[in-house]
């Protein structure tokens, strides 16, 4: 039955869509990933965390083979927000074999984010 479960956050990824995770599935996700994490440190009540999520989507979609997106609610994960030292939100943090490697405050754009994160996935930066 959990393998089922899995497969289907796969096919929403696929789909489009930041999975949501808490505290005890963070940990499997970022470790296990054969491809770098984003991950969202989010609120339900945070402005620019509701602004975020459409861009989030439409980025996980588009680079669903480059890098897996997963969403984390602060306020449901306080041992996460105390372990990373996250004081703001949102917070998008790049996980690269279970590790921390690069953290954004605030929202952004598709294209800003898609800029920022060039270097985890691969983007068509030169003229041909």
């Amino acid at each position: 039955m959990k393998r089922d479960e899995e497969s289907v956050k796969r096919v929403v990824v696929a789909e489009g869509f930041a999975v949501p995770v808490d505290e005890k599935q963070f940990e499997h996700m970022v470790s296990t990933s054969a491809k770098p994490v984003l991950v969202d440190f989010w609120a339900e009540w945070c402005g620019p965390c509701k602004a975020m999520a459409p861009v989030l989507d439409e980025f996980a979609a588009k680079y669903a083979d480059e890098m897996q997106v997963i969403k984390v609610e602060a306020e449901k994960a306080p041992l996460l927000m105390e372990r990373f030292d996250i004081t703001s939100i949102p917070t998008l943090m790049v996980f690269v074999d279970g590790k921390a490697e690069y953290s954004l405050v605030g929202g952004r754009p598709l294209g800003m984010l898609e800029k920022e994160l060039g270097a985890y996935i691969w983007v068509e930066t030169k003229d041909a």
